[in-house]
């Protein structure tokens, strides 16, 4: 056994592709003032357009920034010089993911084909813990998410896209949002929508009571590529949303009131101007990426500002820190956790 913390219990959520500008500064005004990428201007700058920054980001995401921005720390304004960014070369999701769960970089890993990740990483160290063996599950809106854990080798359930539900419990709930999602086109072939990995994580958080779960959120990502800026935002303000329910489900449930601690972060930016819907290695801009910190063990610390460059790859040593679990990157190389006190 490693380091005691032997009740914690961790909510890792992760939104694709979700620009730092939206996150720390609210609606684009160019962007939202685009009638080939917004449907109706006027409806959407109603919405989400107000005259400063910090107001823009609090209409957009209220949760993040009247809860987390009190009760943690969030890391990545640009504006305010603290960064974060990928250190792969990528600046694609596969990747990032990998990053982020493995605390390294492979070069040779270049696409977002869903193969098994074969590096060792923190959640499937986690569950050969025996504080948490048995108890480390996810949940995933794009196919290719589950394969960056190697989910299958690591013994960690795991539904993406069009899987059915991993819940022990299949609870009526559950098996109606299993008939909905079946019921819907499958406008992304890869990927569905974000409501229901956010029903299907809820539902088994609350029945199942896993200590450790990953939930991976992706509409912000598929709308960026179209190009709906207008959905793309939509997007942002419902996760924040859907991350208030499970915040407020989980501390009004025993198991998890008082003991979880709540991580949230992107695998890759995006581009600026009209390259806002790109990313990838010859987009300028969309190496950034951001980080924000709540619950049991995380410091108010607020907005950073001066600080960094921190890098995904610190993700998996912030994930060990919370559990009090051993992981060493097979790079060798130990990475200090994000600051979250």
């Amino acid at each position: 056994m490693a380091k005691g913390r032997e009740d914690t219990r961790l909510v890792v959520i992760t939104i694709d592709g979700l620009r730092w500008q939206e996150v720390f500064t609210g609606a684009d005004e160019e962007l939202i003032n685009d009638t080939k990428q917004v449907r109706d201007t006027a409806e959407l700058r109603r919405k989400f357009w107000r005259d400063t920054p910090e107001q823009r980001r609090e209409v957009l995401m209220p949760f993040v920034w009247n809860t987390i921005a009190k009760q943690g720390v969030l890391v990545g304004n640009r504006n305010k010089n603290s960064v974060m960014q990928v250190a792969n070369k990528t600046n694609i999701s596969y990747p990032g993911y990998s990053e982020m769960m493995t605390g390294m970089v492979d070069e040779a890993i270049k696409d977002n084909d869903p193969v098994n990740n074969m590096h060792r990483n923190v959640l499937e160290v986690a569950n050969q813990d025996q504080r948490y063996a048995g108890s480390v599950v996810m949940y995933g809106s794009w196919k290719s998410t589950r394969f960056a854990i190697h989910n299958e080798p690591a013994g960690i359930p795991a539904s993406v896209a069009y899987e059915a539900p991993i819940a022990k419990k299949q609870t009526p709930r559950l098996k109606l949002a299993e008939r909905m999602l079946a019921g819907m086109p499958h406008y992304w072939r890869s990927e569905h929508f974000d409501a229901f990995t956010y029903a299907y994580a809820l539902e088994t958080l609350m029945n199942d009571h896993p200590k450790v779960m990953w939930i991976s959120f992706g509409d912000t990502d598929e709308w960026a590529h179209s190009r709906k800026y207008d959905l793309f935002l939509d997007a942002a303000h419902y996760t924040d949303a859907f991350i208030r329910d499970l915040y407020e489900a989980c501390e009004s449930d025993k198991f998890y009131r008082g003991r979880t601690t709540y991580l949230i972060t992107c695998d890759h930016g995006r581009g600026f101007g009209n390259e806002w819907g790109n990313h990838g290695g010859s987009t300028k801009g969309s190496e950034a990426t951001w980080f924000m910190a709540w619950g049991k063990g995380v410091q108010a610390l607020g907005e950073a500002h001066d600080g960094g460059p921190f890098y995904t790859k610190q993700f998996a040593a912030t994930i060990a820190k919370v559990l009090g679990i051993d992981f060493v990157p097979e790079s060798g190389e130990q990475l200090p956790p994000l600051p979250i006190e």
